[in-house]
């Protein structure tokens, strides 16, 4: 029971990293004074590369992954980017209420970009513990 503790533990801090981790660079851009662009895909390449750059400097300051069971990391890998495009999709909605320059779909799409490029750098350059 211990052990699955740990790895339960283990799992949601690596998870919730990679959700929050693109929220510091997303919310500057929640106080528009002009409308966001409806075409993003270049924005989003810029995501994916920035969350990669982010990836490969943190390999360097946590070089083991926190999760220690493929499946998980696998898990991981998958469930990350969809979840930190839906809170960054929710805050999003919340500040158009005020707002009508932010459009929520871009910031699902940023989010999604950013940590698939967080994660797919972990996922392939972290050594597990």
């Amino acid at each position: 029971m211990e052990e699955f503790l740990i790895v339960l533990i283990q799992f949601i801090v690596e998870f919730f990293f990679n959700i929050v981790a693109e929220i510091p660079f997303d919310w500057p851009s929640r106080n528009r004074k002009t409308p966001e662009p409806e075409r993003i895909a270049g924005w989003c390449f810029g995501w994916l590369l920035l969350g990669g750059f982010i990836a490969w400097g943190s390999t360097f300051v946590f070089s083991p992954t926190f999760i220690s069971i493929p499946a998980l990391r696998i898990a991981n890998l998958v469930l990350s980017p969809i979840a930190s495009g839906l809170l960054s999709l929710f805050i999003a909605r919340r500040h158009a209420h005020t707002n009508p320059n932010i459009i929520p779909r871009n910031h699902f799409w940023q989010a999604f970009w950013f940590t698939v490029g967080l994660v797919a750098i972990r996922f392939a350059y972290t050594s597990r513990a």
